[in-house]
């Protein structure tokens, strides 16, 4: 049973126990929510760019897409709206995303073997920092 469909090629995608909906990041540049009772999408949202990562820890949802741009969701309170926009602090194309256990931010990993440490909080930005893997 297929239960989702872009018109690009899925790149992503993550199942949100809390909303009971899964949800799917495409090279058609759309995030889609799907609650697999129903046929459609139950929101579609129009990404910046292609989305290359993303990642989800209720209530946070952060994805990556080309261009280096970051799109941050608060599940919770705004789950169809931008929570904060913002470009990638590293240099070269995204890889991969994840969330931190408790919420606060996010790894992001580039081609290069980069990885910053990102706080979703301005608050708490002395606390990033990036790093090259050997």
């Amino acid at each position: 049973q297929q239960v989702a469909a872009h018109d690009g090629a899925v790149r992503k995608m993550a199942f949100i126990k809390e909303l009971n909906m899964l949800v799917t990041g495409s090279w058609d540049r759309t995030l889609r929510y799907w609650d697999l009772r129903a046929p459609k999408a139950a929101h579609v949202h129009q990404l910046p760019e292609r989305c290359y990562a993303l990642s989800v820890n209720y209530p946070l949802l952060v994805v990556g897409t080309a261009e280096r741009k970051i799109e941050i969701f608060n599940l919770q309170s705004a789950p169809q709206t931008v929570y904060k926009k913002l470009d990638s602090p590293l240099k070269y194309q995204t890889r991969c995303i994840a969330a931190f256990p408790n919420r606060s931010g996010y790894l992001i990993g580039s081609i290069e073997g980069r990885v910053a440490v990102h706080h979703v909080e301005d608050h708490d930005s002395k606390s990033n920092f990036t790093f090259k893997c050997h």
